[in-house]
């Protein structure tokens, strides 16, 4: 039996990647969690409360934790502080990890650098200004009458916002202290899907595809996302996974680890990038698994084991039209699309 070490296991997407490989068999689970809530909430098979201030003193904690229960692999399960450390300092981990190269991680966290990087390589993207100043928002507000304001970096929509006044946007980017520290795009439609892929020093060995279906809690957000998908599906689309595939090796030459893709459609229905997400699974990781692909069992057998231990690639494999629903206290549903759709 092997030994994962998941930091942030309590946590939505740490929860979702416990149950992944708890259903899989073979994996013992340790949870590493940085408050009490998520040490509390974490369903691993050994829990850790590692508050921690300091990068070093995380990193001690995470080896500690790593020679004590003989720990194969760590996982940094959220888009946060405790990824990023890891990431960093991978090289003074007791265990192996599985991540994108370290400059490939921080400009994909970057929305802007991800942007840029989109651009440059030709893909068609949402138009973007960063915002450093008053004049970059009235030259967005001249193009377009509605514009989406969001922070270069972090996740589940933190500080984004939609609005169609100037002087609306510019109050939010003071009071947020978000001049050059957010972008401003043009709005698209609320439909939106997603891409998670896993590669190997560039070959790409498991993706699925799933349309989101809606933000869970929306209306309690000022934006309407709260990265807490409600209803989504998988679906098959050679197209957009052609174009998730494109838009992932216009920022690495060679993807390596779990590295996925967010589109958002326009209202003539096309769809736009608009963030890749390396080094951690979204938190449908566990609908992805009960719809047909356990994609976290073959990222831990890949990190421990290399590429031999996957077979063939498999690509887009879950049948369409799977439908997951979950939210806060209750159990998800896998259903049908009849089931789905209650006439």
């Amino acid at each position: 039996m092997r030994t994962v070490l998941i930091v942030n296991s309590g946590d939505g997407t740490g929860l979702n990647f416990t149950r992944c490989l708890k259903d899989a068999g073979g994996w013992r689970t340790i949870g590493v969690d940085p408050t009490l809530e998520d040490y509390h909430g974490s369903e691993a098979d050994v829990r850790h409360l590692v508050p921690w201030t300091d990068s070093g003193d995380l990193i001690e904690a995470i080896n500690r934790i790593c020679a004590e229960q003989t720990v194969d692999l760590v996982y940094g399960a959220d888009t946060s502080a405790e990824l990023l450390v890891i990431s960093e300092h991978r090289d003074q981990l007791e265990a192996v990890t599985l991540l994108p190269r370290l400059d490939d991680h921080l400009r994909m966290e970057d929305k802007w650098l991800t942007w840029r990087a989109l651009s440059e390589a030709g893909r068609t993207v949402p138009d973007t200004v960063l915002v450093d100043g008053p004049a970059d928002l009235a030259r967005i507000f001249d193009r377009h009458p509605r514009i989406w304001l969001r922070r270069r970096h972090g996740s589940a929509g933190a500080g984004s916002i939609p609005t169609s006044s100037l002087a609306f946007a510019a109050a939010w980017l003071d009071e947020h202290h978000g001049w050059g520290d957010f972008t401003a795009a043009q709005c698209l439609s609320t439909r939106t899907a997603t891409f998670s892929g896993l590669w190997f020093d560039g070959e790409l060995l498991c993706s699925q595809l799933r349309e989101r279906l809606g933000w869970r809690y929306g209306a309690l957000s000022a934006s309407g996302v709260t990265g807490i998908t409600g209803g989504q599906r998988t679906i098959s689309d050679v197209d957009l996974h052609a174009e998730a595939e494109a838009c992932i090796r216009a920022l690495s030459t060679t993807p390596h680890g779990i590295i996925g893709a967010d589109f958002t459609f326009t209202e003539d229905g096309v769809p736009l990038p608009t963030e890749i997400q390396p080094a951690r699974f979204y938190s449908s990781i566990y609908f992805i698994a009960r719809a047909g692909l356990n994609l976290a069992e073959a990222y831990c057998a890949l990190a421990c084991d290399g590429r031999d231990a996957l077979g063939p690639a498999q690509i887009n494999p879950c049948a369409p039209d799977q439908y997951w629903v979950k939210g806060v206290d209750m159990l998800p549903r896998l259903l049908s699309r009849s089931d789905y759709n209650v006439s």
